[in-house]
């Protein structure tokens, strides 16, 4: 079984012992790559000393989650990997996490992502994010809670929805999906990339019993990085490859929703309509791009 966890790392040198030191120690053998996005904080020089056993790929310029990520997943299929673990520079993992995970995926192996329960950095509750995904009936299983409450848990649940914090990924997933779509350069890759795995007929799973700790409470998310968020959010819902609607067909959309919000003097919500129907005008050639990339089988974005 050859597993490789793969980390994006920039600037997050408070975080690496906990991360790097958690799959050091994982009952089960993991070679880690490290894709390092032009950090200039000593990262580089910082894994090369105490974590030698790290395979570390150095970037030129930061190239996002996304596009950082492909690299080592090439990397990784290249070199023969069964799974791959995707990993936050901000997260870690107890010393069976690996091992539950891939047995489990191993009784399943129709989930083309499955991901450990994600716990607040003190261990004190389920990580905020998280519980949104898990308490919607529409996203995920509506027995999970129920299961929990009368302690009887599955080893899996199924869900639509789960941050790319820690993800196993099968060899299969790599080869059927391919990688992360590049049109993402923060944010959003994540949506878009469980949108091609619920098309290719994969599912995805949550293991309540293996466990991450995702610390994002230290994080600081500028001003600019919000609205980035929000043009991200936008695009991997024109970009899901699980939608009818065309382009233009939702161009058109805005624009009738605009020019009817503007006569019932309600402003805001025309200006929001109108900058919608813009951003997918601008943005056309690209989102036809990736819909059309997306929907073929195959190492799409890694060769």
């Amino acid at each position: 079984m050859k597993l490789f966890a793969i980390i994006v790392t920039y600037k997050g040198k408070q975080w690496y012992d906990r991360c790097f030191t958690s799959l050091r120690e994982s009952t089960i053998p993991v070679q880690t790559i490290v894709i390092d996005n032009a950090s200039n904080d000593g990262t580089v020089e910082y894994i090369r000393e105490l974590y030698p056993e790290i395979h570390l790929i150095e970037s030129k310029e930061n190239l996002g989650f996304g596009r950082a990520n492909n690299i080592g997943m090439r990397y990784a299929l290249d070199h023969g990997c069964d799974y791959v673990f995707l990993l936050n520079q901000d997260a870690w993992v107890e010393l069976d996490t690996l091992e539950k995970l891939v047995s489990i995926h191993l009784n399943h192996p129709e989930y083309g992502i499955i991901s450990p329960i994600h716990l607040n950095a003190k261990k004190t509750g389920i990580e905020k994010g998280l519980v949104n995904y898990l308490d919607d009936k529409q996203i995920t299983d509506k027995s999970f809670f129920e299961d929990l409450y009368f302690g009887r848990l599955k080893e899996l649940y199924k869900t639509n929805y789960v941050n790319a914090a820690a993800w196993l990924l099968p060899r299969r997933t790599l080869e059927t999906v391919g990688g992360f779509d590049p049109i993402f350069s923060h944010y959003g890759e994540d949506d878009n990339y469980m949108h091609r795995v619920l098309f290719h007929k994969m599912k995805i799973g949550i293991c309540p019993m293996c466990i991450a700790v995702h610390d994002t409470e230290r994080r600081i998310v500028a001003a600019e990085k919000k609205v980035q968020t929000s043009s991200s959010g936008l695009l991997a819902e024109v970009t899901n490859v699980n939608t009818q609607s065309s382009i233009w067909g939702l161009c058109f959309f805005h624009l009738r929703k605009a020019i009817s919000k503007l006569f019932a003097l309600k402003y805001s919500q025309a200006r929001n309509h109108w900058k919608t129907m813009l951003f997918i005008c601008k943005h056309a050639k690209a989102i036809k791009l990736s819909r059309e990339t997306n929907v073929q089988p195959g190492m799409n974005w890694l060769e």
